[in-house]
């Protein structure tokens, strides 16, 4: 991950090769979404490598801590 951005509850993380070159890693940005949409998460793709975070304004604490399992277990499924 080279990036974390966002305002309010919109979240965006940023995917490439090596943090100190910052190069673009589509490959596994599209990886994760895969990932994650087969285990019940729908992320959003932004930009060139970006995943976007975008959840309803009455999400609460049990389905953030839900959200972020699955994203952990895609981006270890992703790295493989």
């Amino acid at each position: 991950m080279g990036d974390v951005r966002g305002l309010g509850l919109m979240i965006a993380v940023e995917l490439v090769i090596d943090r100190k070159g910052k190069k673009p890693d589509k490959k596994v940005r599209d990886k994760i979404i895969q990932n994650s949409f087969g285990k019940g998460l729908l992320l959003l793709g932004c930009g060139e490598n970006s995943i976007r975070f975008c959840p309803a304004m009455t999400v609460n604490t049990d389905e953030i801590d839900t959200c972020l399992d699955i994203f952990e277990e895609a981006v270890k499924e992703a790295e493989v």
